[in-house]
């Protein structure tokens, strides 16, 4: 308070001089608070996670075409004759399926972009790395359950039990986004088109959407099943990630 009456003895020249140096300090304060991240580094988690998983998945179709797709994706019988535990980092990234699946994976990483996004400015780079990680892995948890249940069935021997984890951690983040508004009404694209529910039906039709086409094909071939739930493995890994962060509040 001393310091404008000082500048105001000296004269009005010294003052105005003054006063515009706090007016650009406070500017300068005010820009720093309005963006908190700079404009290169900003979302870069979820621009580095989606770029890891469209370029894990496209090497992968290549791993596949030249016959050594076990040593990209998780396999049970890669793990146990040829000791591919690296698969348990490089499938993190990988999505199973073809170039209409890779079509459909770009697609869904667009729509999911804006919600990742979200989670990183809320919680933070490492958390959306973190609760990527985490879901992706439990649904490495529920293929090698689903793996051994099928073990007098389908034995280690069988090559083609390949999975890719990415799907898992895509679940677990859209999951993760829509545990705080189960009850809210939001507008979903569904197939494209706009549809208003709540975000506990759409949970539920995500669900279903992996559960259904997995219990059918089960029917015909049981060794579908490791190829359609796994990725449900992403919403618990999602949900216990978010009820230890509610514990915790």
């Amino acid at each position: 308070m001393k310091k404008p009456r000082v500048y105001l003895d000296k004269g009005p020249k010294t003052l105005k001089k003054y006063l515009k140096r706090q007016d650009r300090q406070r500017d300068r304060l005010l820009k720093t608070y309005q963006r908190p991240y700079p404009r290169k580094t900003q979302y870069l988690g979820t621009k580095v996670l989606f770029f890891l998983i469209f370029l894990f998945s496209i090497v992968a179709l290549v791993f596949y075409s030249y016959g050594i797709p076990e040593y990209i994706y998780l396999s049970l019988n890669g793990l146990v004759y040829k000791y591919t535990f690296h698969t348990f980092v490089t499938a993190l990234f990988v999505s199973s399926g073809d170039f209409f699946g890779l079509f459909f994976l770009i697609i869904m990483l667009f729509l999911l972009y804006f919600m990742s996004r979200n989670i990183e400015v809320s919680h933070g780079t490492k958390f959306l790395i973190k609760l990527y990680i985490i879901s992706s892995l439990f649904s490495a948890l529920f293929y090698i359950l689903l793996r051994l249940s099928l073990i007098s069935y389908i034995p280690l021997e069988y090559p083609y039990d390949l999975v890719g984890l990415a799907w898992g951690g895509i679940l677990g983040l859209l999951s993760y986004s829509l545990f705080p508004i189960m009850n809210r009404e939001i507008t979903a694209l569904m197939y494209f088109l706009p549809i208003r529910m709540k975000g506990r039906s759409f949970l539920i039709i995500i669900i279903l959407f992996r559960l259904i086409p997995g219990l059918i094909f089960a029917f015909y071939d049981p060794i579908a099943i490791i190829f359609y739930l796994p990725e449900l493995g992403g919403v618990l890994g999602a949900y216990i990630v978010y009820r230890v962060q509610f514990g915790r509040r």
